[in-house]
């Protein structure tokens, strides 16, 4: 999937404001959306892993979780995932278990990640090709995450 930057942005902008949700509700800051091919927001999930007490509960998990049951499928092959940082080795695995090929990433990954397996990683390492788009408001996704970080 193709999609123009300024829509990516949009939808970015949006995936931050989500992003608050989560740190509102005292969760790690992060957030991930479902997109169709035409870049229609399908989906919105925010990680809830402090929240819900479960350390797998984070925004791409939730949106799979989601999205598989209310479409009655395994396969999200049609849908593109965009989330305002790099998905962790659990997230990244779990998106390509439901078929998603299609990536689209604000932020890096912090490096105190563990395991520290990028998506790079993941992708170097996985049968069929990922389309992976880094660095849509990078700076701003950065900042947000830091900033939250550095109120805990």
């Amino acid at each position: 999937m193709k999609f123009k930057k300024e829509i990516l942005e949009r939808i970015m902008n949006e995936v931050i404001l989500e992003v608050e949700k989560a740190i509102e509700e005292g969760n790690s800051p992060f957030a991930a959306f479902l997109i169709d091919e035409n870049g229609n927001i399908k989906y919105r999930e925010h990680n809830t892993a402090m929240a819900d007490c479960n350390p797998t509960a984070h925004a791409e998990i939730n949106l799979i979780k989601k999205a598989c049951q209310d479409l009655k499928t395994k396969d999200l092959s049609n849908y593109c995932i965009i989330s305002n940082t790099w998905s962790c080795s659990m997230c990244m695995s779990a998106c390509i278990k439901a078929k998603i090929k299609n990536f689209v990433f604000g932020a890096p990954s912090e490096g105190d990640m563990n395991p520290n397996i990028t998506i790079f990683d993941i992708k170097e390492k996985t049968s069929g090709d990922l389309n992976i788009v880094v660095g849509i408001l990078e700076d701003k996704c950065k900042k947000q995450i830091e900033e939250a970080r550095s109120k805990k």
